[in-house]
């Protein structure tokens, strides 16, 4: 049997960094107890401090009175043993380093020492959640959790589903983040990325590849997406701001062997080892795409963009949304709410196509495929079958 919302009074959280810390914050002040739990004491004795300093600002910001803030504090226990920490749990939710193979250690520590009936969930931005299941005697009861930093601030959870998971557990799991005051979206499959970040991808790649080719330049594109389309960073800043160029070039293999549906095809942008092996990783290291030296933000005239056409940045994204849909990963609904509240997007991909048409974004998307023609990312920017279907159909996603 597997809990309910009604049965769940206890929340662990495994793991004591910015995440695990947010997701503890925010289970407390909705009225759960809360277990944070970690191997490092001066990690637990930061988390206290870092959720006491979150309650105040959200007193500050009215989010929340000072009796609630305070009520929450007493609610949440800290501590290194993990089975204190996970034996009356009804909900674990683990938040440790982003390494599969650190993962299902703790997974198989987790079944040990949690009660048959809790749920265990995975704060992972991509990792198998699969693969952490089959470690469990209870593969039934395991999902993914993915929250958006900060947990306290942002708004959505991506909600993760095996092939395992019961959807007893996939409903307990939507129902408690709805508890805390959060939004979640369903991921129906275990794939690379699952939804928000699998989105994100195309919006910072197909941009480099056109700089690398010379058709555009950066602050032009940037200018384009950020003050003509409405996105709170072009795709430049945003990797930058991200170390996006770091984390693509160290993780190029990290699909390779992943037997999940929908994983990538593995061919970076030249241009993001050029600026690796010069050591650009983005802002934390004072230059990326764009020099910090002598500046905390990027210049990028707001006029640099006229005469770009956004639907070029705009295409492999609705394709990669459309792919979410058409194998029944994802509904259009939670594909773009997950942009909206996930990305800050102005708008979900599949709003925007039928804004543009369907027959518009497959033109613009033939012309990027056919600039990959001699490179692996050829595979991953044409057309899926269901745009093409919706284009030829003249057909919208709503």
């Amino acid at each position: 049997m597997v809990v309910t919302l009604d049965d769940i009074k206890t929340v662990s959280v495994v793991g004591a960094g910015q995440m695990g810390r947010g997701i503890g914050a925010v289970a407390a002040l909705a009225g759960y107890d809360v277990f944070v739990n970690d191997i490092d004491e001066s990690q637990l004795a930061a988390a206290e401090e870092e959720i006491e300093w979150s309650y105040g600002k959200a007193v500050d910001n009215d989010s929340a009175t000072e009796a609630e803030t305070e009520a929450a504090l007493d609610r949440i226990r800290f501590t290194t043993d993990l089975d204190e920490a996970v034996s009356d749990a009804d909900f674990v939710t683990e938040a440790a380093i982003e390494k599969q193979s650190v993962k299902e250690d703790i997974f198989a520590d987790l079944d040990r020492a949690a009660h048959r009936e809790a749920i265990l969930a995975t704060n992972t931005s991509g990792l198998n959640i699969t693969r952490l299941a089959e470690v469990t005697d209870r593969p039934g009861q395991v999902v993914g959790t993915h929250w958006f930093n900060p947990p306290m601030l942002m708004d959505l959870v991506e909600v993760i589903v095996t092939e395992h998971t019961e959807e007893s557990a996939v409903e307990a799991a939507e129902a408690l983040v709805e508890s805390f005051g959060k939004t979640p979206i369903r991921c129906r499959r275990d794939i690379p990325s699952f939804i928000v970040n699998r989105l994100m991808r195309p919006y910072g790649e197909e941009p480099a590849w056109m700089v690398y080719r010379g058709e555009h330049t950066m602050r032009e594109i940037d200018a384009a997406m950020k003050y003509g389309e409405g996105f709170p960073m072009g795709p430049f800043e945003l990797a930058d701001y991200t170390g996006a160029i770091q984390l693509r070039v160290e993780g190029a293999d990290d699909h390779l062997e992943d037997d999940r549906p929908l994983s990538y095809e593995t061919d970076v942008c030249p241009l993001l080892y050029q600026l690796y092996e010069k050591g650009r990783y983005g802002r934390k290291t004072d230059a990326g795409y764009y020099d910090y030296a002598d500046r905390d933000e990027p210049e990028i005239p707001v006029d640099a963009g006229q005469g770009f056409d956004a639907l070029l940045v705009w295409a492999p994204i609705v394709n990669e949304a459309a792919k979410l849909v058409q194998h029944d990963v994802a509904t259009p609904e939670d594909i773009d709410t997950g942009a909206r509240l996930g990305g800050n997007w102005p708008q979900g991909p599949l709003e925007k196509a039928d804004e543009v048409g369907a027959d518009a974004v497959l033109s613009r998307l033939t012309e990027v495929a056919s600039r990959h023609e001699r490179t692996a990312k050829v595979a991953e920017t044409l057309p899926c079958d269901l745009l093409v279907e919706k284009a030829d159909a003249g057909e919208a996603f709503y």
